[in-house]
């Protein structure tokens, strides 16, 4: 069977499109820009002439380098709520600026290590014991640019639920960061309160007892807390748990003594046992 005059095939949409056939047919497959019609006999795919403002706009979204996850919200979008679809874009842009913050970060703390600008930083490691804690906890899957207000939002309603239950918080709350978290790995984190008084789980909100026992620990100050300043903290303590000839007892905790500026003080603790 012919298709009509007035269709394209997928050659010479991909040369108005300046998208690849492998691409279009990707895209057929996700169900994001379907072919007008496609031949029984040979399998061809034919496009129509209007298909070609949401082709070139499929296009614009991958060279932003943009998921097609993320793409087939914005297209969703686009039908009901035009407002909704800039807000997906702008939340993709504040999501990639932070990267590159972060990437920027990264790239300045290698250069000056490999140029030795400065002596290498050395943190203190002190070992402390660490009593076994009741703690209200949120446990998250997050990558990296939602962590600050994931942590912000979970301590919030931490401190609401204590609150509410008259329980009283005893000592600064931490993360428990049970996997790493960067722009492809989402942790999990686990937010932590530690209270008094006898508190219930509501909601995503947990009690539990977490244990104790020895702990390597090393205090961060001042710009030592920023990213990616205080994966020293972490490489200091998880250095002096393997040179001391102990294993790890737990995921590491990142105490918030403080919030973050100038003045942060945040402390790395990092228990620890006998190796087997």
């Amino acid at each position: 069977m012919n298709p009509p005059e007035e269709l394209l095939s997928i050659g010479t949409f991909a040369n108005l499109t300046r998208l690849s056939i492998k691409a279009l047919r990707l895209y057929d497959q996700l169900d994001l820009l379907q072919p007008r019609h496609v031949d029984r006999q040979s399998g061809y795919r034919y496009y129509n002439i209007d298909q070609l403002p949401r082709a070139r706009m499929i296009r614009n979204l991958r060279e932003m380098d943009m998921p097609l996850t993320t793409i087939r919200q914005v297209l969703a979008a686009l039908g009901n709520s035009p407002e909704l679809a800039e807000v997906l874009v702008q939340d993709y842009l504040d999501m990639r600026e932070k990267q590159m913050a972060q990437i920027r970060g990264q790239v300045q703390h290698f250069i000056s290590s490999l140029q030795k600008e400065t002596a290498p930083m050395t943190y203190e490691v002190t070992v402390k014991t660490i009593p076994q804690q009741q703690v209200l906890s949120q446990t998250h899957r997050i990558k990296v640019d939602k962590l600050d207000a994931t942590i912000r939002e979970s301590l919030d309603a931490l401190y609401a639920l204590a609150r509410e239950q008259n329980a009283s918080p005893v000592e600064a709350p931490f993360g428990l960061f049970h996997g790493a978290i960067n722009t492809q790995e989402d942790g999990p984190i686990e937010i932590c309160l530690p209270v008094n008084g006898q508190v219930t789980s509501q909601g995503n909100t947990v009690v539990k007892e977490l244990a104790g026992g020895k702990a390597a620990s090393v205090t961060m100050l001042g710009s030592q807390c920023d990213f990616p300043e205080i994966l020293g903290g972490y490489d200091a303590a998880a250095d002096w748990i393997q040179k001391n000839g102990y294993e790890m007892a737990e995921s590491p905790r990142e105490v918030w003594h403080s919030g973050p500026g100038a003045e942060a003080k945040m402390e790395i603790v990092w228990l620890f046992k006998d190796r087997i």
